[in-house]
């Protein structure tokens, strides 16, 4: 203390007279923290530790053993001694047992050796068996050839089985409270293998089945979990409590800005003196998310029942920005860079009215659209939908300008299934580039449309399936001689093996028809075309066709399909094998006999993000035409391809 006096009040004079002790204060620093090595300070012990098993348990148990392990954990952090690797490792010991308890093995046993790094090969085969006999550290400075070892000795011995299980309602239940779930209902199988997970579960088991049949609190009052040595069995018995029976009490809904409560009102899926059930919660939760309005909900309740037996709820709210802004880029080799964008205001009038505008551009396409939905249309489930779209089209098939606007009366039939119908009317001006007359249509048609979706992420599905229907009848008003029916069904579904998104297997599949008019009389731009990276990938944008010289003809049908292999690399980076086939017909009917299919098969790549998977797909044509079609086509762009 004397020192750092004297250097603290040396430090407070002019610095002409104090540079000396300046000199002294830095010496002094770097004798008690010298930046070089001194006896006995070594980098650590590196070391080898590994778990050997006896017998057969599962898998999991060892995983979940290394996961509980300082030993395993630091590694990369070594000790700086054997005695503290020695500490490390049998602080271990009561977690691993834990482990193994955890699985029904109530007799194991395990045993600890360590032994110490070694330099040179020759003392490599020699394994210090004794804990007690090993070195302080390595010689000061010395990288040992060998590190050293640690190893856990495993004997699992029999695991557990389930024996006899209760479930019964406690003292201070109420006397009419309804008869609890049996054990095996709540997952306890007698003679199963013991597992405390399932214990658990059994018991969570228990008070979701009260939560979600009238009783908003109940307890587990006692648990009582015995292991029998001497028949290798465990007994497990449950007293629940329910608490008090109860019903919705009245809702209340706060927080709410711009958004009228009577639209919340409309969603909740229960009525006030309706029986408590906590399912109904939760629905509440994901319809009101999936109206992407909200960006926080809480349900939350006093606690208690009140006198009339009844449970009143408040909801708070917190709402989203009402304004979205997307903005996308892609690129293929057949038509070069593209835009995409959309602007969306989600709740124009205070009841979740949303209108979007979008626009896509690139040397083909250039989109211009504007969609107003109205939900609650005159009843819950309905949603009315405005729309209108102008597209300007330069392709290799023809040049057209057209302009359409629809209505549309939706209804949401269950949670995955909507079905629609509505009027609308198009207007087109076509000059197909086999012929250099324009064609002028005026079509009024009556859109019908179906889908069941039940994928969980549109971007980049991983399970589930899709199902759409579009169909029109078209009828022109000026020309009488022009009517036809087009229709169109599409298909997806998805199979992950049961590994998340770490292996997908992707099918989707389209099929359409034109009835009631000719190949030629059909106006050029509704004609079926297929290829280009939403198609059949490898053929340029509309050849996977018939062409006439160059220039795709198109079909009045039409049969595509794609078969893709998805898996991951690491987190953040997939692969995907590809194959689509498919092609389009003169005809209504397709005649497989005279026009075959055409494929195309390549490697795509797939860089994960927040927003949803980066796609970039290399393709090539399997039926290569000379002078038609390009060896390879490059597709970039994001989600997923379906």
């Amino acid at each position: 203390m004397a020192i750092f006096s004297t250097i603290a009040r040396g430090l407070a004079k002019p610095v002409c007279q104090n540079a000396g002790r300046k000199w002294a204060f830095f010496i002094l620093f770097a004798l008690f923290f010298p930046p070089w090595p001194v006896h006995g300070q070594v980098a650590g012990v590196p070391y080898e530790v590994k778990i050997q098993m006896i017998g057969g348990p599962p898998p999991e148990v060892k995983k979940i053993m290394e996961e509980v392990s300082q030993a395993f954990q630091k590694k990369t952090d070594p000790p700086q001694s054997m005695a503290l690797l020695k500490r490390r490792a049998e602080d271990d010991l009561p977690e691993m047992k834990k482990v193994l308890r955890s699985f029904g093995f109530f007799k194991s046993k395990i045993s600890l050796k360590l032994s110490p790094p070694r330099e040179g090969e020759a003392a490599a085969s020699d394994f210090q068996a004794n804990p007690e006999e090993v070195e302080a550290h390595p010689p000061p400075g010395a990288v040992p050839a060998v590190p050293a070892n640690v190893l856990f000795h495993v004997d699992p011995g029999p695991r557990f089985s389930f024996g006899e299980a209760s479930v019964s309602l406690s003292e201070e239940a109420p006397k009419d409270s309804s008869v609890p779930p049996s054990a095996a209902e709540a997952g306890i199988v007698k003679q199963a293998p013991y597992a405390a997970a399932k214990v658990v579960e059994a018991g969570n088991y228990l008070l979701i089945h009260y939560k979600n049949n009238g009783y908003p609190f109940p307890k587990i009052a006692h648990r009582d979990v015995v292991a029998d040595f001497s028949t290798n069995t465990v007994q497990v018995r449950y007293q629940v409590n329910p608490g008090v029976e109860a019903r919705f009490g009245e809702t209340r809904v706060e927080g709410l800005k711009k958004l009228e409560p009577r639209y919340v009102y409309e969603l909740i899926p229960w009525k006030t003196g309706e029986k408590y059930d906590n399912r109904l919660i939760e629905k509440a939760r994901r319809i009101l998310f999936d109206t992407n309005l909200f960006s926080m909900i809480e349900f939350n309740n006093p606690g208690k029942v009140d006198a009339r037996g009844q449970l009143p709820i408040t909801m708070q709210m917190g709402e989203r920005s009402l304004r979205t802004i997307r903005l996308g880029l892609e690129y293929t080799t057949d038509y070069g860079p593209g835009v995409n964008g959309s602007w969306t205001h989600r709740n124009l009038f205070g009841m979740g009215e949303k209108l979007t505008a979008g626009a896509i551009f690139n040397s083909k396409i250039r989109t211009g659209s504007l969609r107003f939905e109205k939900p609650m249309f005159l009843e819950k489930k309905n949603t009315f939908i405005s729309e209108g779209t102008f597209n300007d089209e330069t392709t290799d098939a023809y040049d057209a300008r057209s302009a359409e606007v629809s209505t549309i009366l939706g209804r949401k039939f269950t949670n995955t299934f909507l079905a629609g119908a509505g009027v609308g009317f198009r207007y087109g001006r076509v000059k197909q580039k086999t012929d250099d007359e324009h064609t002028i249509y005026h079509l009024a048609f009556l859109p019908l449309t179906a889908s069941q979706d039940t994928r969980e992420d549109l971007l980049n599905p991983t399970h589930g399936y899709n199902l759409t229907m579009s169909a029109a009848p078209y009828q022109d008003v000026e020309d009488g001689n022009l009517r036809f029916f087009r229709y169109l069904l599409s298909g997806s579904t998805y199979y992950n093996f049961n590994t998340g998104d770490k292996v997908v297997f992707a099918v989707r599949a389209d099929f359409g028809q034109m009835i009631g008019v000719d190949h030629d009389e059909m106006p050029a731009d509704l004609r079926f075309y297929a290829g280009g990276g939403g198609s059949v990938r490898g053929y340029a944008y509309q050849y996977a066709g018939p062409v006439k010289g160059d220039v795709p003809l198109g079909g009045l049908s039409s049969l595509t399909f794609s078969l893709e292999l998805r898996f991951k690399i690491t987190e953040s980076i997939g692969l995907v094998p590809f194959l689509d086939g498919g092609t389009v017909f003169l005809d209504t009917v397709p005649n497989f006999g005279s026009q075959d299919l055409y494929y195309g098969t390549g490697l795509g790549l797939r860089y994960y993000t927040a927003i949803g998977p980066i796609r970039l797909d290399v393709a090539t044509p399997i039926n290569w035409r000379e002078g038609v079609d390009s060896r390879y086509q490059i597709y970039v762009s994001i989600g997923q391809s379906f």
